[in-house]
């Protein structure tokens, strides 16, 4: 364990992409040599995770329970650990620190965590409910490490390494470690999805057995953004989809049971019995090929129209629904593409002949799993006016697919095109900032923003993390510090209200949590206006006229006090908790 810990720490003191590769390569060929056994388990940690993809459990772990056992292994109160952790932006560092501080005190041995026991302790993590055993477990294996090992085993715990080494560059050193071809682990990556079983077969020169099996993930083909494929040449044959606004699903369908992949949640098989059991009892007669077929689960209206994306929330937060909940939001499977079937990969086989089988294919699927429409794409000038129907039809925009492309498993490439604009912008004012989190811990990057209700007063409408470079944060960081009204207080900093944004977005919802009543969906900073003046911001009317037009063209729906998720603690306007302790222990190439 210490030899991974020291290259994370390495690759977190570095941007050189080649050196953080160089440095993951060599630890993994440390740990191939002298613990070849738990090499699948070693390169899954430096991504991230504890878990094998094909895991179905969680390991149940969050920021509280991990302080816990913290605060009994080095003696230092949960309370020192949430200061510390709003210091560093991380609570991982802060373990390390306790731990670093309890060793010079002598009350830990220091003598290093072995990577056997930290695979046990996160297996005894995921195969147990008991609180009282994951603590255990925690305190057992903290209590053995070294400051790095605990700093980034309680990152990988709570599922952010937060090192800039994202699983392509855990790619890369897999292939820079055993000396196979970058080209050859990418794509067995993205057959297989789990960077442990590529390591694996990078070791002992097997990249050529990684192939599409069912009941196995693989990772998803995405699309490119149209503003990143500028020049494109649109004249090659494409076909034109309507993009969906639900739950990209990967499906193995079989005679003996159906899995559903969920891009970024992994196995959600039990949270859509409605979608899983019909196919297999479709299978299991014979009707229906046993197949991999990808598309996305939404809730549609009687009409068949798409309800949005919050329709879909209530069934993602169960993971065995009850029937009721069923039956109150019952689900389709729009599907749009075949990657295997009857025993046969039809990765290399073009779109056009995939689209053909899958359309047999879904002649005998059950009622509630539908062939997406796909149409060719007549003319490049025509995309505007589809666009725009597709808007007026519920839909969030535009695929573009090119015929001839096979399926890149697991690549954003430029055969598959994504349309899909800002719902609109507005003009609003920053009233908070917060610090962010880690190489941005010492920068005022997180910004809370506000319009003006009817009264001149301004009400917080949303938080934008995104849209400035790292000069323009810095530059903000100062005009920031300078308009601050008072002292920062865990890591939020109130400024008078002078600094206008243009923030685009891409829905509002209402909201409990912001005192204007709405919450902007995705925002992200389109500009710094500092032409304009604080009483030229929008106002909440505004935000009202755009919610409701939302209402109107299908996008979004009504909801009571009751449907939408209360704030919890009494956090208003847009204050995020200390520290992002999800846990994401699968992510099948996940968007980034």
């Amino acid at each position: 364990m210490r030899r991974l810990a020291d290259a994370l720490f390495a690759c977190e003191g570095t941007r050189a992409r080649t050196a953080k590769v160089g440095a993951l390569a060599s630890a993994l060929r440390d740990v191939s040599t002298q613990t070849p056994s738990c090499l699948a388990f070693a390169t899954r940690l430096l991504s991230g995770a504890l878990l094998p993809v094909l895991d179905g459990r969680t390991l149940g772990v969050g920021y509280a329970l991990l302080v816990d056992a913290a605060a009994q292994v080095t003696g230092m109160t949960p309370a020192w650990f949430g200061v510390r952790a709003r210091a560093s932006g991380d609570l991982g560092t802060a373990i390390g620190d306790a731990v670093h501080g309890a060793l010079e005190d002598e009350r830990l041995p220091g003598t290093g965590l072995r990577l056997g026991d930290a695979e046990e302790m996160a297996s005894t993590l995921a195969g147990t409910g008991s609180r009282e055993a994951k603590l255990a477990a925690l305190v057992d294996a903290l209590s053995a490490t070294t400051p790095h090992e605990a700093r980034y085993l309680a990152r990988a715990v709570l599922g952010e390494m937060r090192v800039g080494a994202k699983e392509g560059i855990v790619i890369d050193a897999v292939a820079a470690a055993f000396g196979r071809p970058a080209d050859q682990v990418r794509r067995a990556a993205g057959i297989v999805a789990d960077v442990g079983l590529v390591a694996e077969l990078a070791r002992d020169d097997r990249l050529s057995e990684a192939t599409v099996t069912l009941g196995r993930p693989l990772g998803f083909m995405l699309a490119s953004p149209l503003e990143t494929a500028r020049g494109l040449d649109l004249t090659v044959p494409h076909a034109v989809e309507d993009k969906i606004d639900g739950v990209r699903a990967q499906v193995h369908v079989s005679a003996a049971s159906t899995a559903i992949f969920a891009r970024g949640k992994g196995a959600v098989t039990s949270a859509f019995p409605d979608v899983a059991g019909p196919l297999t009892e479709h299978a299991a007669t014979g009707a229906l090929a046993e197949a991999i077929v990808d598309g996305e689960i939404v809730v549609v209206t009687e009409d068949g129209r798409p309800r949005p994306f919050s329709a879909i929330q209530p069934r993602l937060k169960k993971n065995e629904p009850d029937p009721d909940l069923v039956r109150a939001h019952p689900v389709v499977l729009l599907v749009y593409d075949l990657v295997w079937q009857a025993g046969q990969s039809l990765l290399d086989v073009p779109f056009r002949e995939r689209r053909d089988r899958l359309a047999a294919w879904c002649t005998a699927a059950p009622p509630n799993v539908r062939l997406h429409g796909s149409a060719p794409l007549a003319s490049p000038d025509s995309v505007d006016l589809l666009f725009e129907d597709a808007r007026k039809r519920g839909w969030e925009g535009l695929v573009l697919k090119r015929l001839d492309a096979p399926y890149a498993a697991g690549v954003r490439g430029f055969a598959w095109i994504k349309v899909k604009k800002a719902f609109a912008t507005l003009d609003v004012v920053i009233v908070a900032a917060e610090r962010g989190h880690g190489r941005r811990n010492e920068v005022l990057s997180d910004y809370t923003f506000a319009v003006r209700d009817d009264d001149g007063a301004l009400l917080p409408v949303g938080k934008a993390y995104s849209g400035l470079t790292d000069a323009e944060i810095k530059d903000m960081t100062e005009r920031l510090r300078a308009l601050a009204i008072g002292e920062e207080r865990h890591g939020l900093l109130a400024v008078r209200p002078e600094i206008v944004l243009e923030v685009a977005f891409d829905g509002i919802q209402r909201s409990d949590r912001h005192a204007s009543g709405y919450a902007l969906r995705f925002p992200r900073i389109a500009r710094i206006r500092d032409d304009k003046r604080v009483d030229e911001v929008n106002a909440v009317a505004d935000v009202r006229a755009l919610y409701e037009a939302q209402l109107a063209s299908g996008h979004r729906e009504d909801e009571t006090a009751a449907d939408r998720r209360p704030s919890r603690g009494g956090r208003r306007s847009g204050r995020r908790p200390d520290v992002r302790a999800k846990s994401k222990q699968l992510k099948l190439f996940d968007d980034s």
